[in-house]
């Protein structure tokens, strides 16, 4: 069984035992084992799409010039999934390269909360005091996205999508424009066009989500600049 880590904090977890059959963290007991971040290929994303029972998101179309750089699972040591994040870079975002990680998860995971650099695994009630910053399409649904206060070297927003939380972590900050309401996502265990998409180098954001993860906390949602 490959190493294992915290969905929550990326330190590597205790593995299943006689006595705790879950996977285990030392600071935060039990947890989705987050397992390595791997290249994006058709065939794996087929994979994963078949055995999962979240969402796995890609934007619909993929702007040009958007590259698909990787994706990360958290499942229970079963085999289930609690999470999936798939990782872009492009250009166009902003002012020059970007790097996109967008996750759909089961409340209490943790993993987007860790790639937005906050410090709780949840969005808290402050977070949705407001209305949304931005309205974008999950398949053939409308949905509401509010930004979290997250470290200033990126920005983060987040939503509910078919009963779980749906991520989307941008850096660097500038990045606000990625998410507007012409974005549509389109879930890969329905919605093959991904099998067409352009795959580039593993994006370390993906790779690394631990990096600079303290943070303020959420926030009110603010609006569109």
């Amino acid at each position: 069984m490959p190493d294992r880590c915290c969905s929550r904090c990326g330190r590597q977890v205790l593995p299943p035992t006689l006595l705790h059959h879950e996977y285990r963290c030392p600071q935060h007991g039990e947890v989705a084992g987050l397992g390595p971040a791997i290249p994006f290929a058709p065939a794996e994303t087929d994979r994963l799409a078949a055995r999962s029972d979240l969402p796995i998101w890609f934007p619909r179309p993929l702007p040009v010039p958007w590259l698909v750089t990787g994706l990360r699972c958290a499942e229970d040591p079963r085999g289930r999934v609690a999470a999936v994040a798939v990782g872009f870079t492009g250009r166009g975002l902003s002012d020059g390269p970007s790097d996109v990680v967008i996750v759909a998860e089961q409340p209490g995971c943790g993993l987007g909360a860790m790639f937005a650099g906050l410090a709780e695994p949840d969005p808290g009630a402050d977070c949705f005091a407001g209305p949304a910053a931005s309205r974008i399409r999950t398949g053939h649904r409308s949905t509401g996205l509010w930004s979290a206060d997250a470290p200033s070297d990126r920005v983060a927003f987040v939503g509910e999508a078919d009963g779980n939380w749906l991520w989307i972590i941008g850096w660097p900050d500038s990045a606000w424009s990625l998410v507007d309401d012409d974005l549509r996502l389109g879930d890969a265990r329905s919605d093959v066009a991904y099998r067409q998409y352009p795959a580039g180098a593993l994006n370390p954001r993906l790779a690394a989500p631990g990096a600079n993860r303290s943070g303020p906390g959420l926030r009110p949602p603010r609006g569109k600049p």
